[in-house]
């Protein structure tokens, strides 16, 4: 009872800094929502071409980095071919990041053109979908993000409209970019999709988990670090969930202590008294 306070404050500081720069793997329960979509990104057949959205923004993207860029090294590690886009500035400017990651993981990089292709900034809304999955080198102008012609692009290769793809992975940082998805992917084309969503969007996805529109999601922080914990990828995101659990284990243990040595104190000044 008598340790100076700073003392205190300073081991919450280092319990902290330990867990996110040397998380430990200590056993961890994965929800429902994480195994499911795991499983999804491990269930896509090898050697497909997969369609991946990058749709993240600066205030989600530590939320929903870790997962996007994990499942795009499982896509790689299995010889699944990428192609991607973005739909605004901030995603535009994200995407090389992510990418980076899952080489890291990867430990090389992806011979574009062949493995892996970025469309680019394609902006717009549904009208924008619709248009973009109807012929793709019609939106897109028929080059890469870096002026390429797709057509001289291997993976490219009868890639042009909704009916190319089976599978597709959403970074969506709203869940009000739901339905539009569903209705331009899966209704019309029956694409299988999975989004990787910030964690407040849970709630308003759960009726397109439900029936099934909706393959499955990776649901903020916790998804990530699920991510990372199913892969073996420890980082970023399971280190603040572990620094939170180890923080809040530190104070359980303060309270407990202070009150075990509150009634020790109490039950020697009662007996000095008798």
């Amino acid at each position: 009872m008598d340790v100076d306070h700073r003392i205190l404050s300073t081991a919450v500081f280092v319990i902290i800094a330990l867990m996110l720069i040397y998380p430990l793997k200590f056993p961890f329960p994965i929800s429902k929502y994480g195994l499911q979509y795991y499983e999804f990104i491990d269930n896509i057949p090898a050697g497909e071409t997969v369609l991946v959205f990058m749709g993240d923004g600066v205030t989600t993207a530590p939320q929903l980095q870790p997962a996007t860029s994990i499942s795009m090294w499982m896509l790689w590690e299995k010889g699944c071919k990428i192609v991607m886009y973005e739909p605004d500035p901030e995603s535009l400017q994200l995407a090389p990041g992510y990418i980076a990651k899952a080489e890291l993981y990867l430990g090389r990089k992806p011979e574009y053109g062949v493995e892996f292709v970025d469309l680019g900034y394609i902006p717009g809304g549904e009208a924008n979908v619709v248009a973009l999955f109807q012929s793709i080198r019609q939106v897109a102008n028929g080059v890469d993000k870096y002026g390429n012609s797709l057509d001289d692009l291997p993976i490219m290769e009868g890639i042009d409209n909704g009916f190319d793809f089976n599978h597709a992975i959403l970074n969506i940082n709203s869940q009000s970019s739901q339905p539009m998805y569903i209705r331009q992917l899966v209704l019309p084309y029956g694409i299988k999709i999975a989004t990787i969503n910030a964690m407040q969007d849970l709630a308003g996805i759960q009726g397109y988990l439900a029936t099934g529109q909706l393959g499955a999601t990776s649901s903020g922080l916790l998804g990530s670090a699920e991510m990372e914990y199913l892969t073996g990828k420890l980082g970023l995101a399971f280190g603040q969930i572990l620094s939170v659990s180890m923080a809040g284990l530190y104070f359980t243990i303060l309270v407990i202590a202070g009150n075990l040595f509150y009634f020790i104190d109490k039950s020697q000044r009662g007996g000095d008294q008798q």
